[in-house]
């Protein structure tokens, strides 16, 4: 599938999931021959995937998603290192990690909604511990909080509270 996508040369290549159901080894080869030929051919690469590990070894930036709409967009550390949406927050605190060995994963409570029939408001309100009458009511814009890096966005009414506790 990587050859008949490279074969004519695209200046971008977009790649859904491409390691799903690949063993960590054979995923670390094929992200880094998508690497080598990103960096032999200088393509541009957009990866959609679920896999935060993939992410974060291989891209520069992060538009986190949630019900298909943007929640949280910035550089890799920026969204890593302080997560400013919920949903972000919650990706993190449920990866695994060596760190944190036989402690509890962290779940992000309730079910993702029914895209055919979207909460109004926020779309994560309903599961999120930060809601308030505003969310169920207002779609957030995206929109960089003062004092953020520059491009580090997020839409949430309550980002400010959202980093204080992350």
């Amino acid at each position: 599938m990587i050859a008949m996508a490279i074969a004519l040369e695209p200046k971008l290549l977009i790649g859904d999931e491409p390691t799903t159901a690949l063993d960590v080894t054979v995923q670390k080869q094929v992200m880094n021959l998508l690497a080598d030929l990103q960096a032999e051919t200088g393509m541009g690469m957009v990866l959609i995937t679920h896999d935060l590990g993939v992410v974060a070894d291989v891209a520069d930036r992060a538009a986190i998603m949630y019900a298909g709409r943007i929640v949280e967009t910035g550089q890799i550390r920026d969204v890593y290192d302080y997560p400013a949406h919920p949903y972000t927050q919650g990706l993190l605190n449920s990866i695994p990690s060596n760190v944190s060995s036989g402690k509890r994963l962290t779940p992000i409570v309730g079910s993702p909604p029914n895209l055919l029939a979207l909460p109004t408001g926020c779309s994560f309100h309903p599961r999120c511990p930060f809601a308030t009458e505003v969310c169920r009511t207002t779609v957030p814009p995206l929109r960089e909080p003062v004092g953020w890096p520059p491009g580090h966005a997020a839409a949430c009414h309550r980002t400010e509270e959202v980093l204080s506790h992350g």
